[in-house]
């Protein structure tokens, strides 16, 4: 089974004179895919009746609902963004009638489609942020009506039917696909179902509060807050982030327990650099082989401008000289 990677970015200009595969996250039918490794980075996208806190962790995909509840309010959030995404495509069908989608924190309705499909109710959506959206971030509500009186009431989310794409695209005009991981939610007076298992094991947690600061010399002190694994990795290239724990240059990989505050300073730098760190979160079995990677999410991004110069004293070959007579 392969799972995902957890990251968080730091770009830092600078001005001067593992072995194996590792394992993505896994995705149904994807896995048959000859391209899998372009889904190693899929976006989330959830039915959560709780608070950012519990993503991923504990996903509330369903409630009871009275009886006389006829209009519900859905909210729908996305999660493992990435370094941000500014839009996302998908559709929401039901078992009820989808009157419309309320869009929440900066992100707006730039094309929508509904239909009554045979005996079920889809709406497709286009949505656009108004800036970088970072995760876990809801995105709005979609709103239900008890048109049919059902119960359970369902909600399941799908790829948009008019394009065959559920996306999420980047500040770079990446393209990342998106997947449920319980599928969608449920409603009903009895609140017998609790949702679906995930398909895929959630990766571990972000690293958090990455900042990078210069050091003595030219060197950088980066600081960070580690993540659930039982190591932090941090990694750079000079053209743009790692897209994962195999990818750039190895700046240290140190061991880390949750919550733990760690810092390291990167010497060996190259001369003139751009340089983009990511720091992943891992955990390594007794064998130093990675079993559980980690999300990529905007957690910790910092730009930092760094000049490194070496001091030169003006003198003459005479004093010079003179130190030796």
């Amino acid at each position: 089974m392969r799972k995902t990677f957890l990251a968080s970015t730091v770009f830092i200009l600078f001005l001067v004179g593992a072995s194996g595969a590792l394992q993505a996250q896994c995705y149904g039918a994807l896995a048959l895919s000859s391209s899998f490794a372009d889904f190693d980075y899929l976006v989330r996208l959830a039915v959560h009746f709780g608070d950012a806190s519990s993503i991923p962790a504990d996903i509330v995909c369903s409630r009871s609902m009275l009886s006389s509840e006829l209009v519900i309010d859905v909210p729908l959030w996305a999660y493992n963004l990435n370094e941000g995404a500014g839009y996302l495509e998908f559709s929401v069908v039901s078992n009820e009638s989808i009157a419309v989608f309320i869009p929440d924190n900066c992100w707006s309705v730039v094309a929508s489609c509904r239909c009554k499909c045979g005996n079920d109710y889809r709406l497709d959506l286009a949505l656009q942020a108004c800036e970088s959206s970072c995760g876990p971030v809801r995105i709005g509500y979609a709103q239900i009506v008890r048109v049919k009186g059902s119960d359970p009431v369902w909600i399941d989310l799908r790829p948009n039917s008019q394009t065959g794409k559920m996306i999420a695209i980047d500040d770079y005009g990446k393209s990342h696909n998106v997947f449920s991981p319980q599928h969608g939610g449920f409603l009903g007076q009895n609140y017998l179902y609790t949702c679906q298992k995930p398909i895929c094991e959630e990766p571990n947690t972000s690293v958090t509060d990455l900042v990078a600061q210069q050091g003595q010399g030219c060197s950088v002190k980066l600081t960070w807050v580690a993540g659930s694994g039982n190591r932090t990795m941090v990694r750079y290239r000079t053209d743009r982030y790692p897209t994962g724990t195999e990818d750039g240059i190895l700046a240290v990989e140190l061991p880390s327990a949750p919550g733990e505050s760690q810092y390291f300073f990167h010497t060996g730098i190259p001369n003139v650099a751009t340089l983009y760190y990511k720091a992943f979160s891992l955990t390594r079995d007794a064998g130093n082989y990675v079993t559980r990677n980690s999300f990529v999410e905007c957690a910790s991004v910092d730009t930092v401008q760094v000049k490194c110069e070496i001091g030169v004293e003006t003198t003459s070959w005479g004093s010079i000289k003179s130190l030796y007579r």
